[in-house]
């Protein structure tokens, strides 16, 4: 829905700013450039990073991630756990504000969950949600009580990404969010620009901002100029491409900041695909990719290697899991006791490899096609939308897939979320059809373990995966973030939470 254009006559204006058009630039907006369009401005419903970042930007949750990726209270002060893990007390504070003036009480969180759940609601934020909650309980205007099914200490982290929503309002928040955030929703100018405004009543201080325009730019080239030319003032892993980078980092008037990340690249392996059900390919495959050389190459060292799904700094992260360093010879070997042998002129075997239309993402769909046909293994190459390409995750409908996961290998509910049975699309995110009962007894025990106990079980669970590879781990992309001079005092953490964006300060 296009709600403003830029080449309306001017002595409209004024009338048009009342529906939502771009309003006249000012010296204390902040212009970010962000590299894809935003499908949903609804908190229950956005799930890829765009879409994530916005919420970080005009929402609140029951809960957020502190610096060491745990849940803390975020619209709670408290959050009580009964003796049997499965319910949940959180006493809201008083006195927020949403955007429209009204004051958050607990029948907003109802309304958010209950909505959330209903039948019919698409969501990917849905399936999890619904099969762990009992019961929505609220006492009195200040606590809400959610009850589960079966324990569940993890409730707090899992609830993470749900924006809290006042009561009513369901219907308008795909296009006209209304929620606590330090930031209120302005304007959108579809597939172009979207417009906030800072919240002058947000329960922790107003923004030192006064605006964000969020332009988007799906080219890689494009975003390059823009920041050069000065027309926007910040990007955060914005796909740009890695030379881009280096080249910015030369430019005047721009810094570029570099630092280690905690989201995942990896390759997404149909375990239901009559080839790749043969954990000898998978491994195969693993042993064929030289991920130095693409990351010296191609990413310019701007990520690391990874062996697990979990980042390095998480308290959970085996170090002793099998590391896939690049072994071609062992490679042949393996697809030679899989049966795959060379005939003599023909591939052993030909796979699809789906990825973004993304630059850099081409690049490296085309470093590894090039890798694996060396151990005489065809790849075709399926660049596709970005939209197309998680439906097609979702509906199982490849073979392999390149893909980041944003954020949610932070905690070890990711376990949980991404490979247990129970988790196969549409009531979770285990795209790659894996199932494996002693993964599964092992997560379930984890609920109720001891601290010591988690520990040994998570790492078991990642020794596991790394043979049975239901997902082939490449590397955690480095953080990027490049700004103009004028952009002061932005402290992101590793995992790049656009939080940090309520404390920025521009230069005059």
């Amino acid at each position: 829905m296009i709600i403003g254009r830029r080449s309306v006559a001017l002595s409209l204006l004024p009338l048009l700013l009342l529906t939502g058009c771009r309003p006249p630039a000012e010296a204390d907006v902040l212009t970010i450039l962000i590299e894809k369009r935003v499908p949903s401005l609804d908190p229950r419903v956005s799930s890829d990073s765009a879409a994530e970042r916005l919420r970080q930007l005009l929402f609140n949750g029951l809960t957020r991630k502190n610096a060491r990726f745990e849940p803390v209270p975020d619209l709670a002060t408290s959050i009580l756990l009964s003796d049997d893990k499965r319910v949940h007390t959180f006493k809201l504070r008083e006195g927020v504000k949403f955007h429209d003036g009204r004051t958050l009480s607990s029948a907003d969180v109802k309304y958010t969950f209950e909505t959330l759940m209903e039948k019919g609601f698409q969501s990917q934020k849905k399936a999890e949600v619904s099969l762990l909650l009992s019961s929505i309980e609220t006492p009195d205007a200040q606590t809400v009580v959610l009850t589960c099914n079966s324990p569940c200490p993890s409730l707090p982290n899992i609830i993470i990404p749900i924006g809290i929503i006042p009561q009513g309002s369901s219907a308008q928040q795909p296009t006209r969010p209304v929620g606590t955030g330090p930031f209120s929703f302005e304007y959108n100018i579809d597939d172009q620009e979207i417009g906030l405004l800072a919240f002058p009543n947000y329960f922790e201080g107003k923004a030192s901002v006064g605006r964000i325009h969020l332009r988007i730019s799906p080219d890689s080239s494009t975003r390059e100029s823009e920041l050069r030319k000065g027309s926007v003032d910040l990007a955060i892993n914005a796909d740009l491409d890695p030379i881009s980078v280096e080249s910015l980092r030369q430019t005047a008037g721009l810094k570029a900041e570099i630092g280690d990340g905690t989201n995942l690249t990896h390759i997404g392996v149909n375990l239901l695909d009559p080839v790749l059900k043969d954990r000898r390919v998978r491994q195969a495959i693993a042993y064929a990719i030289d991920r130095d050389a693409i990351i010296r190459d191609i990413l310019r060292g701007q990520a690391r290697t990874a062996r697990s799904i979990l980042p390095t700094g998480q308290w959970a992260f085996e170090p002793a899991s099998t590391n896939y360093r690049f072994d071609p010879e062992r490679a042949v070997k393996l697809l030679d006791e899989a049966g795959r042998k060379s005939s003599g002129g023909s591939p052993r075997l030909t796979l699809s490899l789906k990825t973004s239309t993304v630059a850099v993402t081409r690049k490296v769909g085309e470093a590894i096609q090039e890798q694996l046909r060396r151990i005489d293994v065809a790849i075709d190459l399926q660049p596709l939308e970005r939209q197309k390409l998680v439906q097609d995750m979702v509906d199982g409908n490849f073979q392999l897939y390149l893909n980041q996961l944003v954020g949610g290998n932070q905690s070890t509910d990711i376990f949980r979320f991404a490979y247990a049975s129970a988790s196969i699309p549409p009531n979770g995110q285990n795209r790659s059809r894996y199932s494996n009962p002693v993964i599964d007894r092992l997560i379930d025990e984890s609920v109720l373990a001891t601290p010591d106990r988690q520990r040994a079980i998570f790492s078991e669970i990642q020794k596991t995966l790394a043979e049975d590879l239901p997902q082939i781990y490449l590397w955690y992309p480095a953080t990027v973030v490049i700004r103009r001079d004028r952009v002061i005092a932005l402290d992101l953490d590793p995992s790049g939470d656009w939080r940090a964006l309520r404390d920025v300060k521009l230069q005059p």
